[in-house]
Formats: C-alpha cells, sequence, structure tokens
C-alpha cells in the first residue's frame, strides 16, 4: 500500500515527465535559394509525403496554393513530391500559402486530413 501511494505521489509532483511529446502540425515555411523562392518545412506529416515516402502507393496526396495564383497539383502515383513543396515568386509582395494533405476516398474524390496556412513576405 506504502508503494503504491508513493508511486502516486510521484506522479502528481512530476505529470509532465510522462506526457508524451506531440508532433507541431503547424505549416511552416523557410526561404529558400535566392531571393523570391519559399520552401515548405513542416509540419512532418506534409514533408514525408514530399520525400516520396508514401507517393510509390497514394501519390503526392497534398496540395499547396502558395498564394500568387498558382498551385502545387498532387502527383499522381510514383510522382517526384518534393519539388512541389518549393515554390518561387515572381514579385515582392505578402503571400497566403495555404496548404493540406488528403487521402482517396472510395469514389476517387478527395477526404482532407489536415490543413495549414502561413503569411509570407516575399522582398
Amino acid at each position: 500500500m506504502m508503494l503504491i501511494k508513493s508511486a502516486c505521489a510521484l506522479l502528481t509532483l512530476f505529470p509532465i515527465l510522462c506526457a508524451v511529446p506531440t508532433e507541431k502540425t503547424e505549416l511552416s515555411v523557410a526561404a529558400g535559394g535566392d531571393s523570391r523562392s519559399v520552401r515548405i518545412t513542416g509540419p512532418k506529416n506534409l514533408t514525408d509525403l514530399g520525400k516520396g515516402k508514401y507517393s510509390k502507393w497514394v501519390g503526392c496526396s497534398y496540395s499547396i496554393k502558395w498564394g500568387d495564383g498558382s498551385g502545387s497539383p498532387a502527383g499522381p502515383i510514383g510522382a517526384d513530391c518534393g519539388r512541389g513543396l518549393s515554390h518561387s515568386y515572381k514579385d515582392a509582395g505578402s503571400y497566403r500559402i495555404v496548404a493540406k494533405t488528403f487521402h482517396a476516398a472510395p469514389n476517387d474524390s478527395h477526404i482532407d486530413d489536415w490543413a495549414g496556412e502561413a503569411q509570407i513576405v516575399v522582398k
């Protein structure tokens, strides 16, 4: 009985130590190689699709709208999905990037799994 009380007291004193860290699911964007290019750096569930981890079976399964009228459409099975995670803007300005991941429904429509957005200023 004393052992149980001690264990409960420890859990009460240190509850954070027992917590499992969770993945950040926010869309993150970094500057690319030149002044007007950007690349998606997170979340992991989106960048894993870009690394081709799943493209062998499901295609790219993501889409990105870069805020300037262009987008990275979902690629077919076996596509190079990493290329779609970067973009170069023609003009300086403020852009809202919207990304989502999805999977196919039985009727071949898309079911969204995750969506995120980020604001970026390009000079």
